[in-house]
């Protein structure tokens, strides 16, 4: 589940309680999050590389991070896409269950 993968997000309520758009955005920003990290790598990678006088290196050689930011911009770097309809169908599911709930206790 993205939510866990990106999010490291485990409660459920809390996931089906976000709007499809707010957790498009919210797993976008863990991927822009993790492009800044591998691009900090990348970074740190090049001064390593420089203070041992190798050959000379960019970061962009190392990681193109304006590449990828593009990319998750555009919506084209998911490898696997998001599942709203199984998060629409999973809202559905815990509204007919609350709704059944209600009828039979009260």
């Amino acid at each position: 589940m993205d939510a866990a993968n990106y999010l490291q997000v485990y409660d459920v309520d809390l996931i089906y309680s976000w709007t499809p758009r707010e957790f498009k955005n919210l797993v976008k920003g863990a991927q822009l999050r993790k492009v800044y990290e591998h691009e900090l790598s990348a970074a740190n990678a090049l001064f390593i590389a420089k203070t041992k006088n190798k050959k000379k290196l960019s970061l962009k050689d190392l990681y193109d991070g304006d590449k990828v930011r593009k990319e998750i911009e555009k919506g084209t770097s998911r490898k696997e896409p998001l599942h709203l309809d199984r998060f629409r169908k999973a809202q559905q599911a815990l509204k007919e269950m609350a709704n059944s709930s209600q009828k039979k206790g009260g």
